[in-house]
């Protein structure tokens, strides 16, 4: 299913108003579009969801910790749960409108300002990330448009991609397309060793673990294995996928396997959502209010898919942004390399997990793991070519009005760290 097809929903009276008069002219508002549904980002968080029903209805999805102190707690809903569910209608958009500041509140409230930076890393990269994406379409200088925010592949067990991009203007003939991975500081980029694993009476399921790399000692000098996560096709007798979590490992893992999986076929298919995406922006009047397109693309989606998808580079770049990094970029970049690449105190690093074997387990949830495989390589999950593909990229500054970093490195506030991860 095509990722712009909304006409269905906004052939429901009112939506298509509510988008263009509520909606479209808000800078601060990222509209994400999914298959039939579109989105409403605010910090990079789903603030609300519009949904179109088998009976040709729209209902709209909100989070029940975002309606605290609104006007949608008098409304009607359909269903109440952790995600309340309200039907689409003349009283919901008036609720909208008188309670949008609190609804904003609720949503920045959703990031505990008082934790400590290694617990709220990740909700400030999801923050920084949305509101860089806001303030890049909405800037005439820069040479980047943001098509989509938390792009997942259909039918995959990937991770999200934070950001989409396409640069307005051709580059070598092309116009590039640049997958983004916004972190916030150097603490966001913890392992995905699962320490709950250990925990065998109340995990279920296939994982790997690792012949030699272990944990950092705790301080009565205990060390374990490393282990991660992993999905096991047991008619096929194969893993699909490994699960590394949400740091700089596991990134690299999902962003990787979405460049070179299945020949780039996945790939292709982001370019053609993408012309469905920006086809439906123009449809909504997105191009004559806050985004600023371009000509060249704004061109491009007038005529037909199949001459947008030529036009777009055959190979993606992939860029881990990392925002927020203090006084100086040298620890976040000393960080992102003891994530890459071996070290005194590294103790599961990408190049390390590469050369390490690993053995492939089954936990039966009743205090028992069996060994399935042993001498297992991982290489095939981390591609030396994706080397040629990626970027780090190291920013002082946090909400960047441009994505022309990507560019023009500003050396008095940026830097970019040349590493090699295989060699």
């Amino acid at each position: 299913m095509p990722r712009g097809n909304i006409e269905k929903l906004l052939s429901i009276p009112e939506v298509e108003a509510f988008l263009k008069n509520r909606v479209i002219g808000n800078k601060e508002l990222f509209l994400g579009i999914r298959n039939e549904n579109i989105i409403l980002y605010y910090w990079g968080k789903n603030m609300m969801e519009l949904i179109y029903t088998e009976d040709q209805q729209c209902h709209v999805k909100i989070s029940k910790f975002f309606i605290d102190r609104t006007a949608f707690c008098g409304l009607k809903f359909t269903q109440k749960a952790d995600v309340m569910i309200f039907p689409f209608n003349q009283e919901f958009v008036s609720a909208f409108v008188e309670s949008y500041p609190e609804l904003k509140e609720n949503v920045e409230n959703a990031l505990v300002e008082s934790a400590p930076i290694e617990a709220k890393a990740g909700p400030l990269g999801q923050k920084y990330q949305g509101i860089i994406a806001c303030n890049n379409n909405a800037n005439p200088d820069s040479n980047w448009y943001c098509v989509d925010l938390n792009y997942a592949p259909e039918a995959t067990s990937l991770g999200r991609l934070d950001m989409v991009a396409i640069s307005k203007v051709k580059q070598n003939g092309k116009h590039e397309m640049v997958l983004i991975e916004c972190k916030y500081s150097w603490q966001a980029y913890k392992s995905g060793y699962r320490k709950n694993l250990y925990n065998n009476k109340k995990n279920k399921g296939y994982y790997i673990e690792a012949n030699a790399l272990k944990t950092k000692a705790t301080a009565k000098g205990q060390q374990h294995r490393r282990r991660f996560g992993c999905k096991y096709d047991e008619k096929k007798q194969q893993i699909v996928a490994y699960e590394f979590g949400s740091g700089i490992t596991g990134d690299f893992y999902n962003y990787s396997q979405f460049l070179f999986t299945d020949g780039g076929k996945r790939v292709e298919d982001l370019k053609g959502e993408c012309f469905d995406i920006l086809k439906a922006r123009k449809n909504l009047g997105c191009f004559e209010t806050n985004d600023q397109i371009g000509s060249e693309l704004l061109q491009l989606i007038e005529g037909t898919k199949e001459a947008f998808t030529k036009t777009l580079a055959d190979h993606p770049a992939c860029v881990f942004l990392t925002v927020g990094c203090g006084d100086s970029t040298e620890k976040a970049e000393q960080a992102m390399t003891s994530y890459l690449r071996p070290g005194p105190t590294n103790t599961a690093d990408v190049f390390s997990i590469t050369q390490d074997k690993w053995v492939l387990c089954h936990n039966n949830g009743k205090g028992r793991s069996r060994a399935i495989a042993r001498d297992l390589r991982l290489a095939e999950a981390f591609p030396e070519a994706f080397e040629e593909r990626v970027r780090y990229l190291f920013t002082r500054k946090i909400a960047l009005e441009n994505l022309n970093i990507i560019d023009h490195l500003d050396a008095s506030s940026a830097s970019e760290l040349k590493i090699k991860v295989f060699k």
